[in-house]
């Protein structure tokens, strides 16, 4: 059973980091009673996920998102705080997206440090070959996912509270937000996405939607077998995963290349394929990009579409005219910062915040040394929202 104090720590985990949003705030009111009647529901095996708002992404490439409504996203943490840990316990050291301790970061430096031993220094010739999965989200067949989850739930789960996490798991996997939505973006947006691209026509039984934990954390338990599968199946030892996106660095290339045919054959089984582009592989002096950064002999830098794309996200703050957009066009400058902020790039930070146009400066100010840019706390969101509940207008 689903109990009062489990569902306070999912809500405050959930609204780490998330405060500010006008959903949280908005949930914050009151938000005892709310969680007593969603534990309420799920006890009694009526809960259903809510409304879902779904946006389309232009930059790097059209992708279509969905974002769950506040309450289904402690609902998602609820089910994250019972299985990540058994998750980790499972999981290959290889794989670096969604885990504490790891990331993006963590991944680069993975990868750099195993050209270095791979090479030995730099003494020897080695090869990177990267491959990428063709549409994975869009590909997982629910029904599979939730049958394995379900799987490993019964063998590794002790919780008194099982039957809740599998319900719970069954529920969400099995959803599809496409049928209970609200678009937030132009309807034209969706005519630039293949039709195995979008949930709304992607077919019915498959496809996760991006941007939910669950979505990103389920996704990382099915590709785990791909993990095992190259480190003891096939017998390599540098490897690494993040999302859909992995490399493996051997001394033999011949070895590589005969390796490709079993992958394919791996990820048949679970409905999953190679993409046919994106191939790479190259002697470790070409250098390789991997999560945005370019890995090269000695040296690792941000890759020149980040770049690019932070200098539109500073365009995009000066040709803002309202405070949604002005904060839409920060939170995508802070995260480039941060990206550039683990290198030596202090004199990229420097010279594109410097095209920040002088009118800006009425609604945001410049943190430190180029670290981060913050808005005006009298324009901030939870600022205004409280404002207006506390005049009635909300």
């Amino acid at each position: 059973m689903v109990t009062t104090a489990g569902m306070l720590e999912a809500y405050f985990d959930c609204r780490q980091r998330k405060r500010k949003t006008a959903s949280a705030i908005m949930y914050e009111v009151d938000y005892e009673s709310k969680l007593i009647a969603l534990r309420d529901r799920i006890n009694d095996r009526t809960y259903q996920p809510g409304k879902s708002i779904c946006f389309v992404v232009t930059r790097p490439r059209y992708r279509e998102v969905f974002a769950a409504a506040f309450e289904d996203r402690i609902v998602h943490h609820w089910v994250a705080l019972r299985l990540e840990p058994l998750f980790e316990q499972v999981f290959s050291p290889r794989t670096f997206n969604c885990r504490k301790g790891k990331g993006q970061l963590y991944g680069v430096k993975m990868l750099y440090n195993d050209i270095v031993i791979c090479s030995q220094n730099y003494t020897r010739d080695c090869y990177i070959m990267k491959l990428d999965l063709q549409g994975f989200f869009m590909s997982i067949n629910k029904a599979m996912l939730a049958r394995m989850l379900d799987a490993f739930i019964l063998e590794h789960y002790q919780g008194d509270d099982i039957e809740d996490v599998r319900y719970l798991c069954q529920v969400l996997i099995l959803h599809s937000p496409e049928h209970h939505c609200e678009r937030h973006s132009p309807i034209r947006y969706w005519d630039y996405l293949p039709a195995n691209k979008s949930l709304f026509t992607n077919g019915e039984g498959l496809g996760v939607a991006i941007g939910n934990l669950f979505a990103q954390l389920f996704a990382n338990f099915l590709l785990n077998v791909l993990d095992w599968f190259l480190l003891k199946d096939l017998g390599f030892t540098h490897v690494g995963r993040y999302v859909d996106d992995f490399y493996i660095i051997h001394t033999d290339k011949a070895k590589l290349l005969a390796a490709v045919p079993r992958i394919r054959e791996l990820l048949a089984r679970y409905g999953l394929k190679l993409s046919p582009t994106k191939f790479y592989i190259q002697h470790y002096t070409k250098g390789v990009e991997f999560t945005g950064s370019i890995v090269k002999k000695q040296r690792v830098y941000t890759c020149n579409r980040t770049v690019k794309n932070f200098v539109m996200a500073v365009r995009r703050l000066n040709k803002a005219e309202t405070i949604p957009e002005v904060q839409h066009a920060i939170d995508s400058i802070n995260s480039y910062l941060g990206c550039l902020r683990h290198g030596n790039e202090y004199n990229t930070r420097r010279k594109i915040l410097r095209k920040i146009e002088p009118h800006c400066y009425k609604w945001i100010y410049i943190k430190g040394r180029y670290e981060s840019v913050q808005l005006i706390k009298r324009y901030r969101q939870r600022s205004i929202t409280l404002q207006r509940i506390r005049d009635g207008t909300y």
